[in-house]
């Protein structure tokens, strides 16, 4: 994450605008390449620990995650904020089963999603409880989650993707890690399983270049993972 935008007076956008103008640039943003390399072997033996079943993958984007969720027999749902990331994801994956949608308001029935991925999305919900409850009514009793998203000790304040010569910054909140576990609770869900992921935890360690946070106090975690179940 980069907190400083080419241009100073560059606006911090807002959800809707800054993913509609970073869409077509998004898979080349440098920070795509190590979640595909750290992040997306979690999500792969996670799946692969699963019965068949229904994946909704809460906050898509362009569909990082689509095939694998599929090569782990699953039959995934793309559900996203942004019209124009589900597009580019439509262009790779022209036959999958996609929705634009919010997360604190999912547009399925009671219990009728096996699983639940939600991958850096959380950061930019205004009320976590809201999507937690949202969760917790659309996954059936036994259905199991995996969140992840950046650690709020990691030293970023916006999200920042690089587009032609100028930067989109995009707004996010950082919601310390005892919120997102009252959070969890007080939705009627129960954490299993909880990890922080830093520096020496990561298979792949990315360049200097681009990724100076990381490098800054590499005894900060960078991101964490959480294994829900719904009693």
């Amino acid at each position: 994450m980069n907190n400083s935008p080419l241009d100073p007076d560059s606006a911090i956008l807002d959800l809707r605008t800054g993913y509609r103008l970073a869409a077509e640039f998004y898979d080349r943003w440098h920070w795509q390449e190590f979640w595909r390399r750290n992040e997306l072997p979690v999500v792969r033996e996670w799946l692969a620990s699963l019965d068949a079943g229904n994946v909704l993958d809460a906050g898509a984007g362009t569909g990082l995650y689509r095939a694998v969720i599929e090569s782990s027999g699953h039959r995934g749902i793309g559900l996203d904020i942004s019209r124009e990331m589900l597009l580019v994801q439509r262009r790779t994956h022209p036959e999958a089963m996609q929705v634009q949608g919010s997360l604190d308001a999912l547009p399925f029935r009671d219990s009728s999603l096996d699983y639940i991925l939600s991958t850096r999305v959380l950061t930019h919900v205004p009320a976590l409880l809201l999507v937690f409850r949202e969760f917790a009514r659309t996954v059936r009793p036994g259905g199991q989650l995996l969140l992840a998203d950046l650690h709020p000790e990691h030293p970023y304040s916006t999200m920042s993707i690089k587009a032609n010569r100028r930067k989109i910054s995009i707004e996010i909140r950082k919601y310390s890690i005892e919120e997102l576990k009252d959070s969890i609770g007080a939705a009627g869900l129960h954490l299993v399983e909880f990890r922080s992921y830093g520096l020496k935890d990561i298979a792949w360690k990315p360049p200097h270049e681009g990724f100076k946070n990381v490098y800054r106090d590499p005894t900060h975690p960078i991101f964490y993972t959480a294994q829900l179940v719904r009693p």
